[in-house]
């Protein structure tokens, strides 16, 4: 028998997913002097942001398509699971240059877990729900531009500046083990079809 999605709580999962990926374009940008003043590599202060957005932008498609031939929830896992890593290479960075490397690497993961988070919510709410839901999901976006650079100052200041990636870990987790428990897919036989060409040309 199938079991029964809990929908409040993907729902707080999906955010939680999204808050993550979204406060991570912003949180670094007071932890940065810091950063560079200890890396150095002052000149390639852009490439940490761009390399994180590039990324996740590139993938947002590939993720896309993946979920709909292979299943939400396995798709999903994989991608936030590659930022979490993403996320831990970057407090270990010993110059600028591995962070920028690290930072790709956390966009890969990125690129996942907005499109999966608003197909998952489309799939477990009717039409006429998504209008007061994806309210919800875009105060996500308000919320991680201004929280972002204040979370992000305090722990430069009060911790260290490695914990700006670090502290995505639990929270990244805590969103995985919410849509692992309470998400339940209806099993379907799907074709798989995907175009690998396509995706690294992109």
């Amino acid at each position: 028998m199938q079991k029964e999605t809990k929908r409040p709580l993907v729902l707080a999962a999906v955010m939680l997913a999204m808050f993550v990926g979204a406060v991570e374009a912003t949180i670094v940008t007071t932890a940065m002097p810091t950063i560079a003043s200890e890396l150095g590599g002052f000149s390639r202060y852009s490439w940490i942001f761009s390399s994180y957005l590039l990324m996740s932008t590139v993938t947002v498609l590939i993720y896309g398509k993946l979920a709909d031939v292979f299943g939400r929830k396995p798709i999903f896992f994989v991608g936030l699971t590659i930022f979490l890593i993403g996320s831990i290479l970057c407090g270990f960075a010993g110059s600028m240059e591995q962070l920028i490397i690290y930072r790709l690497v956390q966009g890969i993961g990125a690129g996942a877990v907005m499109p999966i988070a608003t197909t998952i919510v489309g799939d477990i709410y009717s039409t006429e729900e998504r209008a007061k839901i994806q309210g919800y999901l875009s105060s996500v976006w308000g919320i991680s531009a201004v929280s972002g650079p204040v979370i992000g100052g305090l722990l430069v200041q009060y911790v260290n500046w490695q914990f700006v990636f670090w502290v995505n870990v639990p929270l990244g987790i805590l969103a995985m083990a919410g849509i692992f428990f309470f998400l339940h897919e209806p099993k379907e036989t799907r074709n798989a079809s995907v175009d690998y060409r396509g995706a690294v040309l992109l």
